[in-house]
């Protein structure tokens, strides 16, 4: 018996070698890096990966943001006054005898009075406003509505 435990013993040992052998004989050479990659690639390597890279400037960047964003808000709210002022200029439109729906809608939007001839048509239509419109002259202002705008050149009574 004990030469059968020893053969099978030397059988193990000599596969084991020639294993080993054939692993570290035959493997193939890894690349290694001779130099290590600059921050750059590194981080561009992270990005690629899916990750995030904290900028030690970012708390920089955050605040020019919220300037650029503070006065952009300033912007707004000089074009919001500005706004304003415009839209309370009065402008004296005159319905002349013979004048169309069409002629009367362009020339609400040629003076920034309306936004939107369908809807304005829509609105009269609806409401069947459109056989009340007045000849004569009307004052109105942009800031009108255009329920506001229909009664004004209707010259109907809005109800409060």
């Amino acid at each position: 018996m004990k030469v059968i435990i020893r053969a099978f013993s030397l059988g193990l040992l000599t596969a084991s070698v020639i294993i080993g052998a054939t692993y570290y004989l035959d493997k193939p050479e890894q690349e290694t890096p001779t130099t290590s990659p600059s921050i750059d690639e590194s981080i561009q390597t992270l990005q690629d990966n899916g990750y995030f890279v904290y900028d030690n400037d970012l708390e920089v960047k955050v605040d020019e943001l919220e300037q650029e964003i503070e006065s952009l808000q300033e912007v707004e709210d000089n074009r919001e006054v500005t706004d304003e002022n415009a839209a309370h200029e009065e402008v004296t439109i005159a319905i002349e005898e013979g004048m169309t729906m069409p002629d009367i809608t362009d020339f609400l939007v040629d003076h920034q009075l309306i936004s939107d001839t369908e809807q304005f048509v829509t609105y009269l239509e609806s409401n069947d406003l459109t056989r009340y419109i007045q000849i004569g002259e009307f004052t109105l202002n942009s800031s009108m509505t255009i329920e506001e705008i229909a009664s004004a050149i209707t010259r109907q009574q809005t109800e409060e």
